[in-house]
């Protein structure tokens, strides 16, 4: 196995793995799946103290992780699926559409 190969397919992991490396339940409805479960190690993978996250696909689909019960992550997630082009603030503290 050439060792380039190897060193993309580890990239690849350690990159997208940061959501969706934990047990979770999913939801799925079209092409939007809602993952709850324990998204701890989602602030452990991104360096911060993240509280979920939306990933997008090229195909189209997108997956969303939060913790259960965790109602203001789930809103915040699904804007993201919404609207694509919105972005945080630069206080992290509020939220707007741009």
């Amino acid at each position: 196995m050439p060792v380039a190969w190897l060193a993309a397919i580890a990239a690849a992991v350690i990159t997208l793995g940061g959501c969706s490396s934990a047990p979770f339940v999913g939801y799925r409805n079209g092409p939007v799946t809602l993952y709850i479960g324990d998204v701890r190690h989602v602030g452990a993978a991104g360096g911060s103290g993240n509280r979920g996250c939306t990933m997008r696909y090229p195909n189209g689909r997108a997956e969303v992780y939060c913790a259960e019960g965790d109602y203001e992550c789930l809103a915040h997630e699904l804007r993201h699926v919404a609207d694509p082009t919105w972005q945080h603030d630069l206080d992290d503290r509020s939220v707007s559409a741009r």
